[in-house]
């Protein structure tokens, strides 16, 4: 299956009692039920729901592994270290002990789980890709290149940081809608997204278009034929 480098892609560790009712509480996602060997993501937002960053979150047994991206790291933290007050959570960047790849084309009927296959840990986030984290002496070549995994996501309608996951953006018109938990309690953001969905009125939407049908302005991801766009 084609594998392909994911460069932006960023790794923490969460430790302490409270680490995973913190992550709870400050996203999108219902994440207290986790288990050790599950792997769920979320999403950070503002307090007018606006994307902080795309957590990929492992649960390790005595620690959670949280896959960040490295272009929102500094603001990621800037937004929950200040949150944590006296409660059990500590957060250490190993980003640089480690590499990443997005391996896509698949069909994963074991999504919410992670497996170690060869030193290489596989995270099926997705039933149509697998998030991939080894260690800097484990070999992982990508074997194509970026252009052709974003014309396999833009067929595939699948938001990417840097391109649709951005802080311009909340999670719904992403297309994110898969990670608001419908019924968790409160957390940043989501009154306005718990009232954006029981309007319907979620504003901007994320769609497929052909080339050339909608202004530029609206084009997130370009492709030959056909892009990404977040349009009303």
């Amino acid at each position: 299956m084609p594998r392909v480098a994911y460069e932006d892609a960023s790794l923490t560790v969460w430790q302490g009692a409270d680490a995973l009712q913190f992550i709870d509480g400050l996203s999108s996602n219902k994440m207290v039920d986790m288990i050790q060997g599950e792997v769920r993501q979320t999403v950070f937002t503002t307090t007018k729901a606006k994307i902080v960053d795309l957590a990929t979150v492992f649960h390790m047994g005595d620690f959670l592994a949280v896959q960040l991206h490295t272009s929102q790291l500094e603001r990621l933290l800037k937004h929950v270290t200040p949150r944590i007050l006296d409660q059990k959570v500590t957060i250490v960047d190993v980003t640089s002990r480690n590499q990443f790849c997005i391996e896509y084309g698949i069909h994963n009927t074991n999504v919410g789980q992670f497996e170690s296959l060869d030193g290489v840990t596989h995270g099926h986030v997705d039933e149509r890709y697998s998030l991939l984290i080894a260690s800097l002496d484990v070999e992982t070549k990508p074997t194509v290149d970026q252009a052709l995994f974003h014309e396999w996501r833009i067929e595939n309608q699948i938001p990417w940081n840097g391109f649709e996951v951005t802080g311009k953006n909340h999670p719904l018109s992403a297309g994110l809608n898969q990670l608001v938990h419908p019924a968790k309690g409160c957390y940043i953001g989501q009154e306005i997204l718990a009232r954006m969905i029981s309007r319907g009125r979620q504003g901007k939407k994320l769609t497929r278009v052909e080339n050339n049908s909608v202004d530029e302005k609206f084009i997130t991801t370009q492709g030959q034929s056909h892009s990404l766009a977040i349009i009303r």
